[in-house]
């Protein structure tokens, strides 16, 4: 009986990837990066990027994006250029009352337990390890429970979500 059960549960553990293959965290970058110029996050706007997000004028920031116009935004950033998308990856794009704020990929499937968080610029942003031991992998596990629990997340696919093992926050309706 002993053995039954260690191979049952060696059936279902599924191995974590050492690392997520580089074409793979390529295009988790360059889709965070095409999505944060379009939505003018990460100081894009300040290098001559014009978001198709309506803030309100130029510095003024006055008006609210809604999680609608986040999606209609981000789908036109997209195109065709992410072929994984949904496949290997999930993006996440977290909301503030005043529209979008960060712009996250979860691995999926073989890559779960991966993410590439959006950054400044200039800057690589590839996939790390979702783990609490470390500061990004802290970081990563924090967006990820703020994506899952908040309602106005946006996500892409927009069936989609990354959020195994995480509770729903109680006052927030199921997804949809």
């Amino acid at each position: 009986m002993l053995t039954f059960s260690i191979g049952i549960s060696l059936l279902l553990v599924t191995p974590a990837m050492a690392k997520v293959p580089p074409n793979v965290a390529k295009e988790m970058a360059d889709t965070i990066v095409a999505v944060n110029k379009a939505l003018g996050l990460e100081s894009w706007e300040a290098r001559g990027i014009k978001p198709c997000v309506d803030r309100g004028g130029e510095g003024a920031n006055t008006k609210d994006v809604s999680p609608q116009d986040t999606r209609a935004c981000a789908e036109s950033a997209l195109g065709t250029q992410s072929p994984s998308l949904g496949k290997s990856y999930v993006l996440a794009i977290l909301m503030a009352p005043i529209g979008p704020v960060t712009v996250v990929a979860f691995g999926v499937g073989e890559y779960a337990g991966w993410a590439a968080y959006s950054c400044d610029p200039g800057r690589k942003c590839p996939p790390t390890r979702i783990d609490p031991a470390t500061k990004w992998g802290k970081r990563l596990l924090d967006r990820q429970t703020k994506a899952c629990q908040q309602p106005t997340t946006v996500w892409f696919p927009a069936e989609a979500r990354a959020c195994e093992g995480i509770a729903p926050r109680i006052d927030s309706p199921p997804p949809g």
